[in-house]
């Protein structure tokens, strides 16, 4: 009896094993500015699958494999209404077979899955879990189904043979309450029709855009709007608007548009933006990051400059405070770690979107000013952007 049930352990394992093995090439991270997300590989030309809400509104993405370098991608399409994001990655060599997908039977009601998704250092988290809801969907509704733990939104659902049965999304067209303490999943037959319309030659893809559709009435949406022109409804953006926070971010949308910006692209948090800006046509983009405070009042604007040298600290820490002491204004430079960024806060009260845009021009025309000086000077390296 022991020995029998030792050998059904040990296949058990090897079984495991094996699905992991499997898995692990075809699950990547990505990286959209400061956004990151899970995917996972769906197709034999590369095509990544993974949350819009997740990534936001990026163009470009960094798709990262668990081994081996990343690869540049482009989202080439969406459904907004599903929570859907298609990545393509520019360079694809062809070598990582996508994921097998299980178009049917439907899953059932407690039937054991695994959730996968990647895990800091180069690793899978693999989460066992049980279907432990169905929602039918009617109309332009899509059916989901709910699992029984918490999960990343765009891990990939398997199920006991280490196919696909569904991907973690939060649909804005799901019957679901937005009480609901388990996991929202996307199963295959919604998401079915897409990755049948992208299965041609990586070339043939390369040039596509994404058309963001409003989920009620599927007009066509400007990612800078709120609200969907043709019927009203708020739009679903990763982050919410609150009447606490309107006039704020009101003042920060349109003064980022005024330096083209986009600020729904731009949103990392409810309270904060970055986004990459060029000081002059020649020079290197240098990030910035703007944080609006608890009372929405207060508007610190950073970027980074520069990382620490690896000696001459005490002559740079002089070389900082005369460089605080000849910047105009209330610029200061500040350092936090390793890293020694400027900026400023500004308040809001009386500020306009043509001032606001001109202080953030101008923190990025210093900052690449002072990381010229300072990486010239000092040799610290250059700071560009931080994660």
């Amino acid at each position: 009896m022991m020995n029998r049930l030792a050998a059904s352990n040990e296949d058990e394992f090897n079984a495991t094993h094996d699905r992991i093995a499997r898995v692990r090439p075809a699950i990547v991270t990505l990286h959209a500015g400061s956004l990151t997300a899970a995917g996972w590989m769906a197709l034999p030309n590369g095509l990544v699958l993974s949350s819009r809400r997740a990534i936001g509104y990026p163009t470009d993405v960094s798709i990262v494999p668990q081994e081996g370098m990343p690869l540049p991608g482009r989202v080439i399409a969406v459904d907004v209404a599903r929570d859907v994001a298609m990545v393509l990655p520019l360079e694809f060599p062809g070598i990582v077979a996508p994921l097998q997908i299980r178009p049917a039977p439907a899953v059932r009601l407690t039937e054991p899955v695994s959730v996968v998704s990647p895990a800091p250092g180069s690793d899978l988290r693999i989460v066992p879990a049980r279907v432990c809801q169905l929602h039918t969907g009617t109309g332009p509704k899509p059916s989901l189904f709910e699992i029984d733990i918490h999960a990343p939104l765009g891990a990939v659902v398997l199920d006991a043979e280490g196919r696909v049965v569904g991907m973690v999304a939060t649909s804005t067209l799901g019957p679901l309450a937005a009480t609901s303490t388990f996991t929202t999943v996307l199963p295959v037959p919604a998401f079915s029709a897409l990755l049948g319309a992208m299965d041609r030659p990586n070339l043939e893809l390369r040039d596509r855009t994404p058309l963001y559709r409003c989920p009620t009435c599927e007009e066509p949406y400007d990612i800078a709007a709120e609200r969907c022109v043709a019927c009203g409804r708020v739009l679903p953006h990763a982050f919410a608007s609150t009447p606490e926070r309107a006039d704020a971010e009101r003042l920060v949308r349109d003064g980022l548009a005024a330096i083209g910006v986009v600020a729904n692209r731009a949103r990392v948090s409810p309270t904060s933006w970055r986004f990459p800006l060029r000081p002059f046509s020649t020079a290197e983009a240098t990030h910035l990051e703007l944080t609006l405070d608890d009372a929405s009042s207060t508007l610190t604007i950073r970027s980074p400059v520069v990382t620490l040298p690896t000696a001459n600290h005490e002559p740079f820490y002089r070389f900082l405070l005369t460089m605080n002491d000849q910047t105009t204004g209330d610029l200061a430079v500040s350092i936090a770690g390793d890293l020694v960024s400027i900026g400023c806060a500004e308040r809001l009260d009386g500020c306009g979107a043509s001032a606001l845009a001109a202080r953030i021009e101008e923190i990025a025309r210093v900052s690449d000013e002072y990381r010229r000086t300072l990486a010239d000077t000092f040799e610290a390296g250059p700071k560009y952007y931080v994660p």
